[in-house]
Parts: structure tokens; C-alpha cells; sequence
């Protein structure tokens, strides 16, 4: 048996040796339930109130003037009356708030269980749907309104949390030599959502609202802390070596990033400007 295959025995756990104790993340789950579940539950009402509506497009070739010798061209059609995108808001909050809950209480001694492992694919499983409506979010707001764009946008941002999930599957227990292919692949996959964004961004005619430009510089920043604390745990830097650690921090990041989208989305599209 190989070294590597050892390191990623699913049925081995390791000691706990980290002051960070399982219990205290399961407090600690039920802390963000909460915050989440409130959040998530007043950004609905706010934004079902507070009406923001965007509609959605498909640019469909048309073709039907091609025997008079009309060229085919983009024939812009609205697919989605978005009439409730503020709503939309609190969607990726109350994702978050159902995970929280699981860890917390039905799906508890399976988190210790996995924890001890250096594990936790439930915390992916959140993050691909999660963050892949927030990434969906702020592309809306950057005027990308073609839907399969959106579509695509939404699959590629799936599969870098996918990729996460691999990333911890495969090196189990960080021992001997970490399977980095997981990992190059997320960022490539995280990165296609972001060259769209950043290229509507730029190609933008006139001055987008301030609100707007808060939100690229902060999610931006917030989206790709994430990885970095991934490289932070497999190259042991610091106290990111406890894997325990690393999971009190994904989920402090989590929080501050969709709070920080939630009332930069609401602070700026309901001003009273």
C-alpha cells in the first residue's frame, strides 16, 4: 500500500490535538445558524417589499431573414421577469443557515466523526450552492443579463467548491505528498465567473453606482480567501495547520461575505437616491 493511499484511508482519524475543540464548532455552528437564519429571513421580507426587479435575457441567432439577404444577428428576448431580486438575497443565507443547522444538531456526531478526519463535505455542498447564487448576484448587478451566461457562470463557481471538496477528500489527513490537482483546478474553475464579471466591469459605458464597485472590490477579496486558507492548511503555515482552526475560519469568512453582500446590495439599490 502506498504512502499516499494511506494518507487517504477514509476510515482513519487522527488524535485531537487542537485547543479548538469539536464541541466548541458545534457551538459554534449553532451561533451562525442563528445569525444566518435572522439575516437570511429579513433580507426575504426586505426584498419582497422592497421591490428590485432585473430582467433576464437569451440571444438567440435570428435566421429568418437570411433568403432576403438579411444578415442573422442577436435577437434579445427576455427569458426571466426578475421581479423579486432582492429576494434573492436571502436565499444564499438561509443555504447557509440550513447547513449550520445540520452540523448543529441531526448531522452532529457524523461532523465530529468527519472532523477527526480532517473533513467536512457538508461545508462544500453548502458553498457550491450558496456561493454560486452569489456569484450569480453580483454578475446581475455588473449587467450580465444573458441567461445561459448566468447558467455557466453558476455550474463553474459548483465546481470549484466541488473541487474543494475533492482537495479534502484526496489528502484526507495532510500526511506525506498533497494531490494538488484538485486545488489548480478549482482556481481555474473560480476564476471563469470572475474574468466575465471583471470584463463587463471594464467594458462598462458611463460610471456604475458606488455600491457596485464596493461590492467587486469586497467579494473579489472575500471569494478568494477562501483558497488561500485551503493553501494555508496543506502548506502548514502557522496555526493553519489545525484543521480545526481552518474550519472556524471558513466559517467566519462565510458569514462576513454573504452579510457584507446582503446590506451592500440592499445599502445601495434601496437608497433613497
Amino acid at each position: 500500500m502506498s504512502t499516499e493511499t494511506l494518507n487517504n484511508d477514509e476510515n482513519s482519524e487522527k488524535e485531537w490535538d487542537s485547543p479548538i475543540t469539536p464541541e466548541y464548532l458545534v457551538k459554534y455552528n449553532k451561533k451562525m445558524f442563528v445569525l444566518h437564519l435572522i439575516q437570511g429571513v429579513l433580507m426575504i421580507i426586505l426584498g419582497t417589499i422592497l421591490d428590485f426587479s432585473r430582467d433576464l435575457y437569451t440571444f438567440y441567432y435570428d435566421y429568418s431573414g437570411l433568403n432576403e439577404g438579411v444578415p442573422p444577428a442577436p435577437n434579445p428576448e427576455v427569458a426571466i421577469e426578475f421581479t423579486a431580486l432582492g429576494a434573492l438575497v436571502g436565499t444564499f443565507l438561509l443555504m447557509s443557515a440550513l447547513a449550520h443547522f445540520l452540523l448543529a444538531w441531526p448531522l452532529k456526531e457524523k461532523y465530529i466523526e468527519n472532523l477527526r478526519k480532517n473533513y467536512n463535505p457538508i461545508r462544500w455542498w453548502e458553498y457550491a450552492f450558496s456561493s454560486s447564487v452569489m456569484i450569480v448576484l453580483i454578475a446581475i448587478f455588473f449587467s450580465v443579463v444573458d441567461i445561459w451566461t448566468l447558467f455557466a457562470m453558476f455550474m463553474s463557481n459548483f465546481l470549484m467548491n466541488m473541487f474543494g471538496w475533492q482537495m479534502e477528500k484526496l489528502n484526507r489527513n495532510n500526511k506525506g505528498k498533497v494531490d494538488w490537482s484538485p486545488y489548480i483546478l478549482g482556481w481555474v474553475a473560480g476564476a471563469i465567473p470572475w474574468v466575465i464579471i471583471i470584463a463587463y466591469f471594464v467594458g462598462t459605458n458611463g460610471t456604475p453606482p458606488n455600491f457596485v464597485y464596493a461590492i467587486f472590490a469586497v467579494e473579489l477579496i472575500l471569494f478568494n480567501s477562501f483558497a488561500f486558507v485551503m493553501l494555508a492548511y496543506y502548506k502548514k503555515w502557522g496555526k493553519f495547520e489545525d484543521y480545526a482552526y481552518g474550519e472556524r475560519t471558513y466559517q467566519v469568512l462565510s458569514l462576513v461575505a454573504k452579510t457584507l453582500l446582503a446590506w451592500l446590495v440592499f445599502g445601495g439599490v434601496f437608497q433613497p437616491s
